[in-house]
Formats: C-alpha cells, sequence, structure tokens
C-alpha cells in the first residue's frame, strides 16, 4: 500500500505528439490535472499546448527516438528530486504519484497498469512501461544523455531494438547499460488505453493475460472508453 504523499519533490513530465486531439485529448489532461493537484507538470508538445509548463519542440516526427528525447527537454526543465512520465493516452492516480524509487540509481515501474480496449474490456500483464515510471531526476537525465551521446541522430527502426525503457533489459547489450530497475504496484490501478493512434498501434490481447469487464474504481470498461473518448477513436 502507498503511504508517500509528500508531492513538493515529484514534477510530472507530460509528453505527446499531439495526434490524438479533441475531447479525448482534452479529458485526458483534465484528469491528470485534477490528480496533480499541487504536482507541477512540464508538457513537452509537437504543437503548443496551455497545459502546465509548456515547451513546443515543433513537428520532430513520431518515434521511440524523439520519445526520450521530449523526456529529456521535460526532466532539464524540471527542479524536483523525482519525476514521473505521463502519456497523453493513460488515467493516472494519486496512488501511482505517491511511489519514490528506493534509491537515486534506481528506475521504478508500475505493473499495476490496465489496458482499456475498445472491445469493452480491461486486459493486464506485468510489463515495465516508460508510461508508468518514477525516476529520480539527476540520474534520469544522465543515462539519456549517456544514450543521445552514442546515438547522437534517429535510428532507422530495424536498429532501435534494445532503445527502450531504462532497466528493463540490463545490461543492456545494444546501450551498454546496467541499470538497477524495481517494480512496484500502486494501490489503485492505472488505466492506459488501447487504440490505433498510439506509437505502437493497437496491442493484441494475448492468451497470458488477465481479461475483466469491470475494474474497481474504474466501473465497465465500456462504460469508461465512452466517457473519456466519445467514442472518438478506435
Amino acid at each position: 500500500m502507498d503511504s508517500y504523499y509528500n508531492i513538493k519533490d515529484l514534477s510530472v513530465i507530460y509528453y505527446t505528439c499531439n495526434h490524438i486531439q479533441g475531447y479525448f485529448a482534452d479529458n485526458i489532461r483534465d484528469r491528470l490535472l485534477k490528480v496533480c493537484e499541487g504536482i507541477p507538470i512540464i508538457s513537452v508538445s509537437h504543437r503548443p499546448l496551455n497545459f502546465g509548463k509548456n515547451i513546443c519542440v515543433g513537428d520532430i516526427g513520431i518515434s521511440t527516438y524523439n520519445i526520450y528525447k521530449q523526456i529529456l527537454i521535460g526532466a532539464k526543465e524540471a527542479d524536483t528530486k523525482f519525476l514521473a512520465m505521463a502519456e497523453d493516452d493513460c488515467i493516472y492516480t494519486l496512488s501511482h504519484f505517491s511511489h519514490r524509487p528506493l534509491d537515486d540509481e534506481t528506475f521504478s515501474y508500475n505493473t499495476n497498469r490496465w489496458n482499456l480496449d475498445p472491445s469493452g474490456v480491461y486486459f493486464h500483464r506485468v510489463r515495465a512501461g516508460m508510461c508508468m515510471c518514477i525516476a529520480p531526476r539527476e540520474f534520469l537525465i544522465k543515462t539519456l544523455e549517456s544514450r543521445f551521446d552514442k546515438f547522437p541522430t534517429i535510428l532507422p527502426k530495424e536498429e532501435l531494438r534494445g532503445w527502450g525503457e531504462p532497466g528493463r533489459d540490463r545490461p543492456n547489450k545494444m546501450l551498454h547499460e546496467d541499470i538497477k530497475l524495481e517494480l512496484f504496484e500502486s494501490a489503485v490501478p492505472t488505466i492506459c488505453f488501447n487504440h490505433y493512434t498510439g506509437l505502437g498501434g493497437r496491442r493484441r490481447m494475448m492468451g497470458k493475460d488477465t481479461v475483466v469487464e469491470k475494474l474497481d474504481p474504474w466501473g465497465n470498461a465500456s462504460d469508461l472508453w465512452k466517457d473519456c473518448t466519445a467514442n472518438d477513436c478506435s
């Protein structure tokens, strides 16, 4: 059970390529604002946004490489000890933001993350995803700067293998990293929308996934999908 609610040592880095627009995008940001009451938000976007402290990087292209570039830009702008990542298609909770890494050189990932599918179900698998990362600011900056020093220009898609979540594959054969990773579960589940507009497209459910139609405290999957997206995406 999470019990750490000192929000003064945390900033949220919200990064987006602005492909999600309209009601869906506004709803996700409104929910994040409500949860982050008192927590600074730094938004790094491809288009100008009136959301937290905004840094517009322009149309730099959509890729994993550029996502980490946006994260690094936001991290350098922050001034708190810890940073939490936030993506434009996820619903977060204060329970999630209450967690802090074990030490100053550990990346923490919340595995109490459920995917919301337009078919009317939630599905869950244990996975370290960057959208659920909480990390020490200085170590995050050091780690990403080291990556970009080794690879100063964007890589072809087929060469991006291993350019993933810090610590997820350790030691990383491509980046020669050996970073500590910590998995944790927030008291309240987080929700990520499974839709075609995302960087990886819509994820397929697998046989080993846990699948449910109702999830506390979020209620029925079909109702939450409609409430958040107005059914304007799939």
